[in-house]
């Protein structure tokens, strides 16, 4: 009898030596799905690229709350996956959400306020915007304007690497003297960001001497010329111009960039549009409208040459000839008239939504769904809606994609 015991007990502990060693079949294996997130327990049992345990679901995620995101161009968990910001909210320590994603450094950041009367041009106590502008260094690059309107009555040089951004600020052109420029730069890479300009009878930008302007998510408006770029790196995305009445983009010897961007009634008393003289780079995912030149030749787009390639467009409902020849445009809608050496493109009527509201997003059924070149790796639009829409389609031309 005793040795049935023993024997029994010896059963039994082999038994749970047994459970210890193999727990829980579900808790041992990866996801059904496939998906590469094993299950867990807690964040123990995960490790990178889903490093936390959401112990709800067991599943190893991404992230549970943005502190878990540390790539900083990924500041912000949502569906428990990290992603960049998209705007200034998203970043609560230094409220500047960068071009890239990323939030910006507190330690970076200058605070300028229509009414500011700083000195060190902090959070708790900001300075004007020129004084922040003095103030930029190597280490403290970004300007951020709290929301108002900034007048300005003169020229402002720019000479030193910088980002100006603020969400709900404008600049607003108070200059007595016809045709003043609102910021010259010089020599340096400025990028302004998330702001308005309303340039009332003012130029707008204008960047040479082997410098660097970068217009990104900027709205222009309501004088002479938006942007003038001479020997300069320029670039311009998910922007708007309009109603300027020079030129929207004046772009000579430069290497540029152009993307997702409005060019709208603009141009009546000079040279239209977009003006493109000895420079080279990419036009593409842009819409002009409306726009009219007083001077013979394109309305829209005028080129002395075919080195900048505008593709992926919308360019319909401007003046006659839209386009100069002599510019190479391809994958468009585009006004009649145009016999330059672009192919690809079509000639009707693009569907805008309103356009005597001057809403010109495109509706279902536009001839630029799906029409943008293959060569166009754009992956949002004016709005920040991803694109193209839906995934591994071809993009729509225009700077809207349908959502």
């Amino acid at each position: 009898m005793g040795g049935l015991v023993v024997k029994y007990l010896i059963l039994l502990l082999a038994g749970c030596e047994l459970f210890v060693d193999v727990p829980n079949a579900t808790l041992a294996t990866k996801d059904a799905s496939g998906d590469g997130r094993g299950v867990c327990i807690d964040a123990s049992t995960c490790t990178a690229p889903t490093p936390q345990c959401d112990t709800t679901s067991h599943t190893c995620v991404e992230c549970l709350s943005s502190p878990d995101c540390v790539t900083p161009d990924r500041p912000v968990c949502q569906a428990e996956a990290c992603r960049g910001c998209l705007d200034d909210t998203e970043c609560p320590a230094s409220n500047v959400c960068l071009s890239d994603g990323s939030c910006a450094d507190p330690a970076r950041v200058l605070y300028a306020a229509q009414t500011g009367t700083g000195v060190a041009c902090t959070q708790a106590a900001p300075c004007t915007f020129d004084q922040a502008v003095a103030s930029v260094s190597a280490t403290a690059d970004v300007v951020k304007l709290a929301p108002g309107t900034y007048d300005r009555p003169a020229q402002l040089a720019i000479t030193k690497n910088m980002i100006v951004t603020g969400e709900g600020a404008t600049f607003h052109g108070t200059a007595t003297t016809s045709f003043t420029l609102m910021f010259d730069i010089t020599s340096a890479a400025v990028t302004f960001l998330r702001i308005h300009f309303d340039l009332g009878g003012m130029f707008g930008a204008e960047c040479g001497m082997n410098g660097e302007l970068h217009l990104d998510r900027v709205v222009i408006t309501n004088g002479v010329a938006g942007a003038y770029s001479s020997a300069c790196t320029f670039s311009v995305d998910r922007s708007l111009i309009d109603s300027v009445t020079f030129y929207g983009l004046y772009l000579i010897n430069s290497t540029v960039t152009v993307s997702n961007t409005f060019v709208t009634n603009s141009g009546a008393s000079s040279q239209g549009g977009i003006v493109i003289n000895g420079s080279s780079g990419v036009i593409e995912h842009v819409t002009l409208a409306g726009d009219t030149a007083a001077m013979a030749g394109g309305q829209a787009i005028r080129c002395t040459d075919g080195n900048v390639a505008i593709r992926s467009s919308i360019i319909f409902g401007n003046g006659t000839p839209a386009v100069e020849d002599a510019c190479l445009v391809g994958h468009s809608v585009i006004d009649p008239g145009y016999a330059g050496p672009g192919t690809d493109n079509v000639t009707m009527d693009p569907l805008y939504v309103a356009p005597a509201t001057r809403d010109y997003h495109i509706q279902a059924g536009s001839p630029a769904v799906g029409l943008a070149d293959p060569a166009s790796h754009q992956t949002d639009d004016y709005d920040g809606d991803p694109r193209p829409n839906p995934a591994g389609s071809m993009a729509d031309s225009g700077a809207d994609e349908i959502p």
